[in-house]
């Protein structure tokens, strides 16, 4: 690759860089361990031919 390229290549990804610090860190949802969550029911009806 000539030098052109590689030049081209670095203000490229250069850019591309500063646009993403740029845009920011989105904040992630905080983690909460030993939290107590109800189960969810199922609304899918069990049973077979003889379930009835």
């Amino acid at each position: 690759m000539s030098e052109k390229d590689i030049e081209m290549m670095k203000k490229l990804i250069e850019e591309k860089r500063l646009k993403g610090l740029k845009r920011g860190v989105t904040q992630r949802a905080e983690k909460t361990t030993g939290e107590y969550r109800k189960a969810n029911r199922s609304t899918k009806k069990t049973g077979g031919l003889f379930d009835k």
